[in-house]
């Protein structure tokens, strides 16, 4: 447990840890690489933790919050990330490999969060996460998907403009006949919609993340959103 502390280049690296707590720290060309933390709060209490040039390649990171950080630069090379619910958290310029699962990205900061944040909007940009494996992870209130690099393939589908990409889905879902593939379907239209009411200006969709009985309905879905 650290709290306002200044490390430069310590090799944190390897170790096998039940917890992590930062609190207002500053770490500056720090290493993680290997790490396995079961509880890791890298921006614990109510002062933000910065990270500035560190190498998380390899670990093994099982998140608690989010809470108050900002990451710069960084390399999560390889790692696995878990359970990272980001809503005051900033990353900039960082690049991801590996896989995250469960993992929410927010672009603007809670409102009973903004006075200790000191801003409403957190900046996230220029990240890499083209080589990540991502499963339940979302991009909410106001990402900029375009100034990330985000992986392709089958089970993604990225929708640009996502208010018009809504429309579209709505207006083929209401004219389903099949109940069924509504029941299927609806859950994520509702999540879709609400995302966009919330700010989010592109959508990023893993099909992969819902049951196997309702893809099909999924896929269907996202097509007619994709249809100009």
């Amino acid at each position: 447990m650290l709290s306002g502390q200044r490390l430069v280049a310590v090799d944190l690296g390897g170790r096998r840890l039940e917890q992590f707590s930062a609190e207002g720290c500053r770490f500056e060309a720090c290493r993680f690489d290997g790490a396995v933390i079961e509880s890791a709060s890298f921006g614990a209490g109510r002062l933000v933790s910065e990270y500035v040039g560190c190498s998380f390649d390899g670990a093994k990171l099982r998140m608690g919050p989010g809470g108050y950080a900002r990451f710069v630069d960084c390399t999560f090379e390889n790692s696995v990330i878990e359970h990272w619910f980001c809503f005051a958290v900033e990353i900039v310029g960082c690049t991801f490999s590996g896989r995250l699962k469960k993992v929410v990205f927010n672009g603007s900061v809670p409102s009973d969060k903004q006075g200790t944040a000191g801003r409403r909007v957190n900046q996230f940009e220029d990240n890499d996460f083209s080589r990540a494996r991502l499963a339940d992870v979302a991009f909410r209130t106001g990402v900029d998907l375009t100034r990330q690099r985000l992986p392709s393939g089958e089970e993604y589908t990225y929708l640009d403009d996502a208010a018009v990409a809504v429309r579209r889905a709505r207006s083929a879902f209401n004219a389903w006949d099949d109940l069924e593939m509504k029941k299927r379907a609806r859950g994520v239209l509702a999540v879709m919609e609400a995302d966009v009411a919330a700010g989010q200006r592109q959508l990023f969709v893993r099909v992969d993340d819902y049951p196997r009985a309702s893809r099909p309905a999924i896929r269907a879905l996202l097509t007619a959103a994709l249809q100009g």
